[in-house]
C-alpha cells in the first residue's frame, strides 16, 4: 500500500470524515471534501458534538428563542453539509455510529478557553459527559461501528495537534487513530501545519460551495465577504470568528504522511 495519502483519496470509493463539531468541516475540510463529492466520492461525516458550548455571534439568536442551541446548530450542519454535496452525516453515538448493544449517547461540546493567540486548551467548565470526558473506548466503539458498517477506504480527520488545539479535535484525533487500529481503515490525517504535510493540494472551482457552508453557520462566524470567489484561483475565504478574529479558510489541503508499522 502507498504511504502518500493522497494517493488513498484518489483510490478511494467512500471516505468517512470524523469531526468535533458543526462548523469544522467546513473550516478545516470544506475545500476538499467539496472536491471528493464533486468527483463521485462518497463522503460520510460523522461529528461529535453539537457545539453546545460555543459562543453565539451577536445577534443571530433573537432575545427570548426558545429553541436550544444544539437545534440550531443542527440545522446549521444541515445546510452546511447540503452546500458541500455531503448527504450522509451522522452523529456519535447514535446508530449506525453506535457500537452493538450500546445505549445511545452523546458527546458534548467540551468548550475550550485560549492559552495564547492562536492555541486553544481545555476549558474549566468540561462536564462528565463532555468528549473529553467520557471514556475513549465508548468513542472509540462508536467510530468504530460505523467504520464497520459502511466499510470506507479512508478515515479522514484531524492530526494531533487538532488544527489549534483544540481538546475536542485532539480528542476526535486519538478516537479515530483508534477506531482505524480497530478496523484497518487507513486514518489520513488534515496537516494542523501546512509545514508538516507531506503535500499540499488546491481546489480549484470550490470556493462558491465553501462560501455557502460557512455562510450556513450565522450562530459561529461570520463570512467577511459576503459574494463568494468567482476567481477560480482564489486562495482562502475570510472570516471572522465568533471572538472577533479575522481568519481565511483556504481553499486548500495539507495531509500528513501516512504512519506505517515497523
Amino acid at each position: 500500500m502507498s504511504t502518500n495519502p493522497w494517493d488513498l483519496l484518489d483510490a478511494a470509493s467512500t471516505v468517512v470524515a470524523f469531526h468535533a463539531h458543526p462548523d469544522d468541516e467546513a473550516l478545516a475540510t470544506g475545500a476538499l471534501l467539496t472536491a471528493l463529492t464533486a468527483r463521485g466520492t462518497r463522503v460520510i461525516l460523522v461529528t461529535a458534538t453539537r457545539g453546545e458550548e460555543g459562543e453565539i455571534v451577536p445577534g443571530t439568536v433573537a432575545d427570548g428563542e426558545q429553541q436550544p442551541l444544539e437545534e440550531i446548530r443542527e440545522g446549521e450542519i444541515a445546510a452546511a453539509t447540503a452546500a458541500l454535496g455531503i448527504a450522509e452525516r451522522h452523529w456519535l453515538g447514535t446508530a449506525p455510529a453506535l457500537a452493538p448493544d450500546a445505549a445511545p449517547r452523546r458527546y458534548r461540546d467540551s468548550g475550550m478557553q485560549w492559552v495564547r493567540p492562536g492555541l486553544a486548551g481545555p476549558a474549566d467548565t468540561a462536564g462528565e459527559d463532555s468528549f473529553t470526558h467520557r471514556p475513549l473506548d465508548d468513542a472509540t466503539a462508536d467510530l468504530a461501528a460505523l467504520l464497520q458498517s459502511v466499510q470506507p477506504d479512508v478515515l479522514l480527520s484531524y492530526d494531533d495537534e487538532g488544527t489549534y488545539g483544540h481538546p475536542d479535535h485532539v480528542r476526535a484525533h486519538l478516537v479515530a487513530r483508534a477506531a482505524s487500529e480497530l478496523t484497518d481503515v487507513p486514518f489520513v490525517q488534515v496537516a494542523s501545519d501546512p509545514q508538516a504535510a507531506q503535500e499540499v493540494r488546491e481546489h480549484p472551482g470550490t470556493a462558491e460551495a465553501v462560501h455557502r457552508a460557512l455562510s450556513a453557520y450565522r450562530t459561529q462566524l461570520t463570512v467577511v465577504d459576503p459574494a463568494p470567489a468567482s476567481d477560480p484561483a482564489s486562495e482562502s475565504i475570510p472570516i471572522r470568528h465568533v471572538g472577533g478574529q479575522d481568519d481565511a479558510v483556504p481553499l486548500a489541503t495539507g495531509l500528513r504522511p501516512l504512519e506505517t508499522s515497523a
